[in-house]
């Protein structure tokens, strides 16, 4: 393996070595941002927090541009606006004075194994004693209750709250998966908190999901985090979700058979049947296949098409 020392480099006014603090957040991306989740943790932050680049990867040896191409703007003659991939190191202060590292940016498309070196490297220049891998995904979740946010870890004793996945899944590795495993190889504790965010949100910015992540990381032994502004942001997308729902039968009767699902789970042991993940998946995927065929009957003219729904061009985010 090449030499994961050179991967990553401190800013030219940073001495590394008066940088210390006990939690690392990485918010890398994934499968998927789903709800907007991590964008909106990085964005809650670093725009509430004092906060500033220490270090950043070479993003030319693990970043798949041509794969995944960066946006630019063409203004009639000239470019501008390129908006260039990074992967940062940020110090953030909290509110209370402690001091905390965030990690953000998009997954490494290239040398896992030696980005998972260098970022070892700096847990252990910085102290880091607790690194905390946050995400969300689309999950078989009514948004009418509070979303579950599951853990994972290099070492299940490193867990405070457990509220693990149900079950066994063989699944294609994310980046954050393979750092886990490493971190705690080399004895370091990291605990990974993912946001269950319901699938016919997930495509849409959902403060909730991040809501539930901050919660998440109180609870996990991680700073004091400032939520008021995403607090804010929550109420007027819960009103539009609601608005939406109540204007479409179809998906009131999803939204009613999720609930029941996710109700029976949480007070299952009085006999009830428990349904598998792999169940509730695919009850919701019915669902969605039947609201594709309903845009197409639409779409064909049919007298379905008919049906008066929510104005698309409205404010209210449109459900996924």
């Amino acid at each position: 393996m090449m030499d994961p020392t050179t991967l990553f480099s401190y800013e030219r006014h940073v001495d590394s070595r008066s940088l210390h603090g006990r939690t690392l957040l990485v918010t890398l991306g994934a499968y998927s941002d789903a709800g907007d989740a991590q964008r909106l943790v990085d964005d809650q932050l670093l725009n509430t927090l004092s906060s500033r680049v220490i270090g950043r990867l070479d993003m030319d040896q693990v970043y798949d541009y041509a794969g995944r191409r960066p946006e630019v703007t063409l203004q009639l003659d000239h470019f501008a606006d390129y908006e260039k991939p990074e992967i940062l190191l940020h110090e953030v202060s909290a509110a209370d004075g402690e001091t905390f590292f965030l990690l953000t940016g998009p997954e490494p498309s290239f040398q896992w194994e030696r980005v998972a070196s260098a970022l070892q490297i700096v847990v252990e220049q910085l102290g880091i004693e607790r690194t905390l891998l946050l995400q969300g995904f689309p999950a078989p979740v009514p948004h009418t209750r509070e979303l579950p946010v599951t853990r994972f870890a290099g070492d299940p004793d490193s867990i405070s709250v457990r509220r693990t996945m149900p079950g066994t899944f063989r699944l294609r590795a994310p980046f954050t998966a393979l750092l886990t495993m490493r971190l705690a190889e080399r004895g370091h504790e990291v605990v990974g908190l993912t946001v269950h965010v319901p699938q016919y949100l997930h495509e849409m910015t959902y403060p909730d999901a991040a809501l539930a992540l901050l919660g998440a990381i109180t609870e996990e032994h991680g700073p004091q985090l400032p939520m008021e502004s995403l607090e804010s942001q929550a109420g007027p997308v819960r009103e539009a979700v609601a608005a939406q729902i109540d204007a479409q039968p179809q998906l009131q009767e999803m939204v009613s058979g999720l609930e029941a699902r996710f109700d029976r789970m949480i007070t299952s042991g009085a006999g009830a049947e428990v349904p598998t993940a792999e169940a509730i998946a695919a009850e919701v995927e019915d669902y969605l296949a039947s609201f594709e065929q309903e845009d197409r009957d639409k779409d064909a003219g049919t007298p379905d098409g008919d049906a008066e729904g929510p104005d698309p061009d409205g404010p209210a985010p449109t459900l996924g």
